[in-house]
């Protein structure tokens, strides 16, 4: 037997009515709950004697409500007792007895900050070398009379007690040019901003052992573009920025990013900083840049600075010594020890007095000299080698058979020693530690090339003699003294006259002298005039006081100092013709 489910009817779609108004959305829902009757009732405004009784699911509803809404207040009414309890069993004092929460930190009160400040005061004078001008602050968080007073340095106060710092160093008398903080672990920031705000003209700064770890941190926000612009020296050593670029092989860069942020910094990390100067007009009152040439020298020339016990010690020893130079080179092996050291350089330059004497045309040989001889042998001119770390080891000889490779690479020479007067000798004794020693200047000259060239050159010998000990190579071989140290420099020749005994003449006054005789030597050279070839000779005849007309075919007379610029025209003219 099959049952059949009941149908629901379905309710017929009302049609809307688009010209009747729509009801209110909130009346519906007031409606739809039941809080609202057809006839616009509420029903929360009902009389208590109407025999009509409510809906019963209106009735469920509200009990329901009323119900939750007990068991909410009563809950809470049971955990109050409790809670009050457990608050007061805890700290002994009810809530509402306690006064306000404060902080369990310490408050420093206005005296312990006015004790601080004294305290520093105490520690920064007591580091400060006022003659000098120079405030040491290395390892301010090991400092005793901090740390009995209980005044930590580190990175939480870092900031203010910097400030401090630099406040009461800025109070100093003198106020400190040179100032060193290091090993303190402290932000560059922090110290190049409290520099700035106090200190701003320290000149000497190290910073060695702290936290600079960028040029940005010596940059000053909102701040001018330059800080500490008189600071000279700077030590940035044990610092990330040094460590840093020293890992990364990029000192050069770190080198030139500090000289950007410090125009004035002449010394970084120990080293010299290279600076270009440039021609700036002064802003002070004008000082001559060339003083006024000296009239006479306050004291004469005089003789030899030698001890008289020594003096005849020194001269032996040196004419034996050149003599040997001059003839058998390896006679002086000798002379010198293992640990001995042995260097010369040239310098081609002719001497301002040789110019205006005529030297150069004066003694024909001279023209015949070259400097090729000298360079090739290895002159140790770091002018010349354009400053070669490697050419300066090279050029070093070192112990006795270097040193003789060394002397025999040099042209032959003859000293002409019976002519005392051309040579000066300066002696002074001196203790290094390594017992008593002789330091030997010797000024004078020698004919290079005898019988070929027989031009002459001027030199300067240093010497650093050392007595030699009995049973040594050198005494078994006549020497009572051995070379420690020499040093030769050979240069273009000039007078002797230099050193003449007796009263100096100035270069003024030998100007003037050139000047007031009107006369030119007949040393001279000449031009001929009209000459393409512009030949230079030698004239043989003196001329004075005379004058050559302007269309004039003859020789002509030059100055020592124009026949120069002569010469320099005419090699010119010949090395592009």
């Amino acid at each position: 037997m099959s049952t059949s489910l009941p149908v629901t009817p379905q309710r017929p779609r009302a049609t809307p009515m688009v010209s009747a108004p729509r009801r209110n959305a909130a009346g519906q829902l007031l409606k739809k709950t039941g809080l609202l009757r057809g006839a616009g009732e509420d029903i929360s405004m009902h009389d208590s004697t109407a025999s009509k009784p409510q809906h019963r699911s209106m009735r469920s509803r509200l009990t329901a409500q009323s119900k939750a809404l007990e068991a909410v207040k009563n809950k809470a009414a049971s955990a109050a007792p409790q809670k009050a309890t457990t608050i007061k069993g805890r700290s002994g004092t009810p809530p509402d007895a306690r006064g306000p929460i404060r902080s369990r930190l310490p408050k420093r009160t206005q005296n312990a900050d006015v004790s601080v400040i004294q305290t520093w005061k105490t520690v920064i004078q007591s580091r400060y070398n006022a003659q000098a001008r120079f405030l040491n602050l290395d390892n301010l968080s090991t400092d005793p009379e901090l740390l009995s007073r209980g005044i930590p340095f580190n990175k939480i106060r870092e900031s203010r007690e910097l400030q401090v710092i630099m406040k009461v160093a800025s109070q100093l008398e003198p106020v400190p040019v040179t100032i060193s903080l290091a090993h303190n672990g402290l932000d560059g920031s922090h110290i190049f901003s409290s520099l700035h705000r106090y200190i701003p003209n320290v000149v000497n700064l190290s910073l060695t052992g702290n936290k600079v770890r960028s040029s940005k941190d010596m940059e000053i926000f909102a701040g001018p573009k330059w800080v500490l612009t008189k600071l000279r020296e700077l030590i940035l050593l044990d610092n990330p920025i040094y460590e840093m670029a020293l890992a990364q092989g990029k000192i050069e860069e770190y080198r030139k990013e500090i000289t950007r942020k410090f125009p004035s910094l002449e010394i970084l990390d120990n080293v010299p900083v290279p600076h270009i100067r440039l021609s700036i007009a002064p802003t002070t009152p004008r000082i001559p840049l060339v003083p006024e040439a000296a009239k006479a020298f306050p004291t004469p020339m005089g003789s030899n600075a030698i001890a008289t016990d020594i003096q005849a010690f020194v001269f032996n020893f040196l004419q034996r010594y050149l003599a040997g130079f001059d003839t058998s080179r390896p006679s002086l092996h000798s002379a010198y020890t293992p640990a001995s050291t042995f260097s010369f350089s040239y310098d081609s330059t002719i001497p301002p007095q040789s110019r205006q004497r005529g030297v150069l045309y004066k003694m024909p040989n001279q023209r015949k000299l070259d400097w090729s001889a000298w360079h090739s042998a290895g002159s140790r001119n770091l002018m010349k080698t354009h400053g070669s770390l490697q050419d300066a080891r090279d050029r070093l000889f070192t112990g006795a058979d270097d040193i003789l490779v060394g002397l025999g690479l040099l042209p032959t020479t003859k000293h002409i020693v019976a002519e005392g007067e051309k040579f000066v000798v300066d002696t002074v004794q001196m203790d290094l530690g390594a017992g008593p020693q002789l330091f030997i200047t010797i000024h004078g000259e020698f004919v290079e090339a005898p019988g070929v060239i027989d031009g002459i050159r001027s030199f300067d010998r240093s010497l650093i003699l050392s007595p030699a000990p009995d049973g040594s190579y050198a005494k078994q071989n006549g020497w009572d003294a051995m070379i420690i140290s020499d040093q030769l420099n050979i240069r273009s020749y000039s007078s002797h006259e230099s050193w003449a005994i007796g009263p100096m003449s100035t270069q003024a006054q030998e100007i003037a002298a050139v000047i007031a005789s009107g006369s030119v030597h007949s040393s001279h050279p000449t031009r001929v005039t009209g000459d393409t070839s512009h030949m230079v000779s030698s004239a043989s005849a003196s001329t004075s006081g005379s004058t050559i007309p302007a269309n004039s075919q003859s020789t002509e007379q030059l100055h020592p100092l124009l026949a120069d610029l002569v010469i320099t025209f005419d090699s010119m003219a010949r090395n592009c013709y």
